[in-house]
């Protein structure tokens, strides 16, 4: 198989484990999005899109739905009305601490089969194909 199979089968891989989970999952976008939030703590749905590098439409669409879980907040600037600040919830950063742990449990799991020769020899190419994305 050639490495852009490899790859394309990899990712084929990924998405399918993205939408094996349970009701509190999110997918891999919202959840990054999430991360976002958390970490630019408040956040425009400007500042939020550019981040992602996509539309405000698409964006706006993400953070109406972790608002309808109540994972996020949109609460109105107090120096302009016109602008809005997008906040976690606790119910929100506790869901990504979740996922964050559950996340690390799956790959210690899988990668715990490895010898350290492959782990090394993975983390190396996974460094040089990130490098160049």
């Amino acid at each position: 198989m050639q490495i852009h199979q490899q790859i394309n089968h990899l990712a084929r891989k990924l998405r399918q484990l993205d939408q094996n989970t349970g009701d509190e999952h999110l997918s891999s976008a919202r959840l990054m999005v999430l991360k976002l939030v958390k970490a630019h703590n408040p956040v425009t749905l400007k500042k939020l899109a550019s981040l992602q590098s996509v539309a405000l439409p698409t964006m706006s669409k993400i953070v109406d739905e972790l608002q309808k879980r109540a994972l996020v907040i949109r609460a109105q600037s107090k120096d302009d009305a016109r602008k809005r600040w997008i906040v976690p919830t606790h119910k929100g950063i506790q869901v990504l601490a979740k996922s964050e742990d559950s996340s690390k449990e799956f790959w210690n799991n899988k990668l715990k089969k490895l010898d350290p020769d492959q782990i090394k020899q993975l983390t190396e190419s996974l460094n040089i194909l990130i490098n160049e994305l």
